[in-house]
């Protein structure tokens, strides 16, 4: 059984994966977690994993806490995953390949075994990513830009009227709000699915075909109400990526 974890830069998911298949992903918010945190919330969670593969952009504290779990806990070396140059039959688009996000990676590589064609894969979490994938697995490249969550806060703290006119304010499913809160609200998801949309056009016009489009991450279920093409949602693509580099010889996985 293996134990795969992602570490975001808010939250922490994990599952556990076996021959049947991935289980249910489990998620929690990892601010100020100790080792203990780690240990009661995701190692005794479910039964004692032979191999634990970590994913982890959330920064060098959270890795070293979720290594000193592991390590001591179970005895085990977990091990740690990084951007290669290839992988899987995909090709990283950066001329640093360690410098793409390991997430980044391993939606592509999940997207893949899932949809074996050119892609469109979208992570909507503290920030959004889209990255473009061709159907012979070269990675096009992507785009970083705040989520929906960071824009909302960074424009509430970064103003004074804007936010005090915003406070007890409702969010609405309207485009056009009633209240400034949902108003800011509204603008960061339609400015993401905005985003979206001309990434799928340019996409199409750049392979000649329409990608499939996948969606992860925690605001990836309001994205997805906001764009007009169909897309396909995907909770857990990272930890799907994950199960492909440990499925892989030991020197393909490195």
């Amino acid at each position: 059984m293996l134990l795969l974890i992602d570490i975001g830069n808010t939250r922490i998911k994990w599952a556990r994966f076996d021959e049947r298949g991935m289980g249910p992903q489990s998620a929690a918010v990892h601010s100020n977690w100790t080792p203990d945190d780690f240990v009661q919330q995701i190692l005794s969670s479910g039964p004692r994993a032979e191999r634990v593969w970590i994913a982890n952009v959330g920064g060098k504290r959270l890795g070293e806490l979720a290594h000193t779990a592991v390590a001591t806990t179970w005895r085990i070396e977990p091990r740690f995953v990084h951007s290669p140059a290839a992988q899987a039959g995909i090709r990283n688009a950066y001329p640093e390949p360690a410098k793409l996000g390991v997430d980044r990676w391993l939606c592509l590589l999940g997207g893949r075994a899932l949809e074996p064609r050119s892609l469109c894969v979208v992570s909507v979490g503290t920030a959004m990513t889209i990255d473009g994938l061709d159907a012979g697995g070269q990675h096009l490249g992507g785009v970083i830009v705040p989520g929906p969550e960071l824009m909302v806060s960074s424009l509430l703290k970064n103003t004074s009227d804007i936010a005090q006119r915003a406070a007890g304010g409702q969010a609405r499913e309207a485009l056009f709000a009633d209240n400034t809160l949902g108003a800011i609200q509204q603008g960061a998801i339609q400015a993401l699915a905005a985003l979206t949309e001309r990434a799928m056009e340019t996409l199409e016009q750049q392979l000649g075909e329409p990608p499939v489009l996948l969606l992860t991450g925690g605001a990836a279920a309001r994205l997805q109400g906001s764009i007009r093409s169909p897309g396909r949602e995907i909770p857990d693509l990272v930890l799907r990526g994950l199960a492909v580099v440990a499925a892989l010889p030991e020197s393909s996985a490195a």
